[in-house]
């Protein structure tokens, strides 16, 4: 007998083909939706706005914003310490899965239909390369389209479009003192870095990176503000150290992921490949991650939290691709802010909870993106000038 989730999704099924393929139900089949739709009078209403009002366009847009294994993910996690489904089950139920998540998406948008979701003035542009250099001597250089090629006392400095990259000198270590640049990526922007040891650095938007010019012999130390994914080149002898606000991360040669903006709640270390150490400055607090693991700590905690994620999604954001897996709207309207530098202003209710879980393609206008939120259950924008409202 089925439990009520495989039942849903066996529901959903139905509904999928009978509404966008136009496949003849079985008596049975046709007894099941015949079943469902008796049992209240919502899920009535639910299937006559659907068939009504769902273009195959809008259920397309659906399923393209829609994570499907995550959701699956979720589904198996809900019956956990329940009745446990077959993963075959799942599987044979996959065409209708997209649909089921919508379920609780088309309730919201309902009252919504033939109603614009974004009012816009002026069409805001996703982000780009940009930023600039800082250099040990205070010279600020614009990291503009084309090639250039600056000299410093340790390095050779090359900037190219999206990327700045330094390549030692053959001086002696001891023959210069030691020079530090800062990068510095504004709101709007993105680029990558490749430090003299060969350690590949890709910044997010509203982010900064201090660094030597040339790695002396001890620890290979740096200071980040904002969002950077590491691919540290292997050094035994001279551990990579990231400073990010409290939060010190401490490898010898690793990928992670640091989060640490001065307007997010907390800093953030993802583990994608190796081991690193987390702590936090002026305390005993000290983590060791594992790949696949994710630390937090917020200022002022006791400890430092430690969670499994899929650390894969996580580092989408360097192709142009946020995923979302039940984020707040306040946590991703700040994300939007950086990438797209826009403010946002609450005209309705700030208190109404928004949550979501698909994918943002960074490439996408601001409009197009904002319209998607409000596809997956979120409120009505407007865009005017530089400024989102909420509604």
């Amino acid at each position: 007998m089925m439990n009520l989730v495989e039942k849903e999704i066996k529901v959903a099924d139905i509904i999928t083909r009978k509404l966008f393929s136009g496949e003849k139900m079985t008596e049975k089949e046709e007894g099941m939706l015949q079943e469902w739709l008796d049992e209240s009078e919502e899920h009535r209403a639910w299937f006559r706005s659907y068939q009504e009002k769902t273009s195959y366009e809008e259920f397309e847009e659906i399923i393209r914003v829609s994570d499907q294994q995550e959701q699956w993910k979720r589904l198996e996690s809900g019956l956990r310490g329940g009745n446990v489904v077959n993963w075959r089950t799942w599987m044979a139920y996959a065409a209708g899965i997209i649909i089921l998540v919508s379920l609780g998406l088309w309730f919201g948008l309902r009252d919504r239909v033939g109603k614009e979701s974004v009012m816009q003035v002026a069409v805001i542009e996703p982000g780009k390369f940009q930023g600039f250099l800082i250099l040990n001597d205070g010279q600020k250089v614009a990291l503009e389209k084309g090639d250039t090629l600056i000299s410093a006392a340790t390095s050779n400095i090359s900037v190219s479009t999206g990327q700045v990259s330094y390549k030692e000198k053959n001086v002696g270590r001891e023959e210069v003192p030691m020079e530090y640049n800062t990068i510095v990526v504004p709101r709007g922007g993105i680029y990558s870095l490749i430090l003299s040891d060969g350690t590949q650095v890709f910044l997010n938007s509203d982010s900064e990176l201090h660094y030597p010019v040339r790695f002396g012999e001890g620890n290979r130390e740096v200071r980040l503000k904002g969002e950077a994914f590491f691919n540290v080149t292997p050094d035994s002898l001279r551990p990579f150290i990231v400073l990010a606000g409290e939060v010190r991360t401490r490898v010898l040669g690793t990928s992670f992921n640091i989060l640490a903006y001065a307007d997010e709640p907390a800093i953030e270390t993802t583990l994608f490949t190796g081991r690193v150490e987390v702590s936090v400055e002026h305390s005993l607090l000290k983590k060791i991650l594992t790949p696949g693991m994710q630390a937090s700590w917020t200022d002022g905690a006791r400890d430092i939290s430690v969670r499994e994620i899929n650390s894969d999604l996580r580092s989408l954001w360097r192709d142009g691709i946020i995923v979302l897996d039940d984020d707040e709207l306040e946590s991703v309207m700040r994300m939007l802010a950086r990438w797209y530098d826009v403010t946002y202003e609450w005209k309705g209710d700030r208190g109404e909870r928004h949550t979501f879980t698909g994918r943002i393609n960074r490439n996408d206008d601001l409009a197009s993106v904002l319209s998607m939120l409000t596809l997956l259950g979120g409120p009505r924008f407007e865009i005017k000038g530089t400024t989102v409202y909420i509604y």
